[in-house]
């Protein structure tokens, strides 16, 4: 009788803050090759000594892994790149957006405060790579609204750094997301983000949607979200707390448009799982949002209310096709490419 050959797995950690649907979706793509370890870092103030104590004592067993990825740079990328260093680990940061961003207007941003910028930019400069979602990440003019600091990204405020910086984009799963078929009100309009408080009613363009609302109230608005702030909306603004994917699926499919009014941005999921769903999508000149819209929807140049209302009165004007608008993240954004670029990034970092 044969013997049956066992091939064991190759070990690698993946540190994360918050298990969103993108460190799920990265965590399955790792497990098709690795036997992968997870490391949940709690991000709460008050905990964070005795969190970084737990994350030192796992740490100490670094050398049974072949590589650590964090999702993001903070507080829980800091020790395992020092550690990467001590024990000749490769570590690999995949960059989603705030960490490289400074916009004190709106107090949003990790390099606006100076002790957490540390942090941050020291696991940038001693990483092994750096995979941001976009390339306007590692460094990008911006133009959107006034601010002081006219250019962003990681090089912006890491000048003289050396470590590698590839872009990786996000990519989606198309069979998941997709056209029901189901009726779309003609003005209806939704945008969505995980929690709105004080700043993320600015940084996702929140207070753009509330004003339009007031000067077009035969059209409807949808946002999506955990408020946690108190606020007095337009009546024709309704409100969902979170939804879980099979909910949210649905809520795409009876909205004609999707808004991605963002100030800052890295590769918003959202947007892309609207447009796979035959959203037409509106979105602000920002980080990766251009590139995600391509020609098949319409771009916000500046935060200014009359522009946005200029296309929300011109909306007749334009000819847009479900198809031709899920084919632009199909073509562009499938799950399988970013497989195929995480997986090669991981061996060509992995030492022998």
């Amino acid at each position: 009788m044969a013997k049956t050959t066992i091939i064991k797995k190759e070990n690698i950690l993946i540190v994360y803050v918050f298990k969103s649907s993108f460190v799920k979706r990265d965590i399955s793509i790792l497990e098709n090759e690795y036997t992968v370890f997870k490391n949940q870092f709690n991000n709460n103030k008050l905990l964070l000594p005795l969190t970084l104590l737990k994350q030192f004592f796992q740490l100490l067993g670094i050398r049974k892994y072949k590589v650590v990825v964090s999702q993001s740079s903070g507080y829980h990328s800091f020790l395992p790149v020092l550690f990467g260093k001590l024990f000749n680990v490769p570590v690999i940061i995949i960059a989603i957006g705030n960490e490289s961003i400074k916009i004190p207007e709106i107090n949003y941003g990790a390099q606006r405060k100076k002790v957490f910028a540390w942090i941050v930019n020291f696991s940038f400069k001693n990483a092994s790579l750096i995979l941001p979602v976009h390339k306007s990440l590692e460094i990008s003019n911006y133009s959107y609204t006034p601010i002081k600091y006219k250019q962003q990204g990681i090089r912006a405020f890491n000048p003289n750094i050396s470590t590698r910086i590839i872009e990786m984009v996000n990519g989606y799963d198309t069979e998941k997301w997709k056209n029901l078929g189901l009726t779309r009100p003609t003005h209806s309009f939704l945008t969505v983000s995980a929690e709105i408080d004080t700043t993320r009613y600015f940084i996702k363009g929140i207070d753009l949607i509330c004003e339009a609302a007031k000067l077009f109230p035969n059209y409807s608005f949808t946002i999506v979200g955990h408020l946690t702030i108190e606020k007095d909306f337009p009546s024709n603004i309704t409100l969902i707390n979170r939804l879980n994917q099979t909910e949210l699926l649905k809520v795409y499919n009876q909205h004609s448009y999707y808004l991605q009014l963002s100030m800052s941005e890295g590769f918003p999921n959202a947007l892309c799982e609207a447009m796979l769903c035959g959203c037409i999508p509106i979105g602000s000149r920002v980080a990766g949002i251009p590139d995600i819209i391509g020609e098949n929807g319409i771009i916000l140049n500046e935060k200014k209310t009359d522009e946005f209302t200029t296309i929300l009165k011109t909306l007749n004007n334009y000819n847009f096709e479900a198809e031709k608008i899920r084919n632009q993240i199909v073509t562009n954004f499938p799950l399988n490419k970013r497989k195929t670029e995480f997986l090669a990034h991981l061996k060509k970092n992995i030492k022998q």
